[in-house]
């Protein structure tokens, strides 16, 4: 009788153990999916240029991030198709490497090309014009939010 309940207290324990490791391997996989639906880019370790030649540093806690190729439309008739209902400061990112100063709520940046195929990698942008939101996290360190337009 004793043989027959430390072999059901056996298999009961291994049970149990294969229940618990599949519980953290779902937790771990599910944890994993929501952390990668988040995206993010690091201003102090991709360097961007504005439109007179200066490195561009990030001061607002938001951004609209607006990739386009000024080589198929000007920045200026995109972004007025863009849902940027809070007013933020729109970064437009030209692909084509146009140079245009800044003005009224638009920076215009351009970048070496590892940083520009940073970005389109980075957050999957497969046509172009794209638009998405950006979040500061901390520092320089931005975290992309809900906004995502294909335009």
């Amino acid at each position: 009788m004793t043989s027959r309940f430390q072999t059901f207290r056996l298999k009961g324990v291994m049970f149990s153990s294969f229940i618990v490791a599949v519980m953290v391997a779902a937790s771990f996989a599910y944890f994993n999916y929501k952390f990668s639906r988040f995206n993010f880019i690091d201003f102090s370790e991709w360097i961007f240029y504005t439109g007179d030649n200066e490195i561009f540093a990030p001061k607002e806690e938001a951004y609209v991030l607006l990739v386009y190729s000024g080589m198929q439309e000007e920045a200026t008739s995109i972004i007025r198709r863009v849902r940027n209902k809070n007013n933020l400061t729109v970064l437009a990112v030209d692909l084509a490497q146009g140079r245009k100063p800044s003005e009224n709520g638009v920076i215009y940046l351009t970048a070496g090309m590892n940083s520009l195929l940073n970005v389109v990698h980075r957050f999957h942008i497969v046509r172009s014009p794209s638009a998405l939101l950006i979040e500061r996290q901390k520092g320089a360190l931005y975290k992309q939010g809900t906004l995502r337009e294909e335009l």
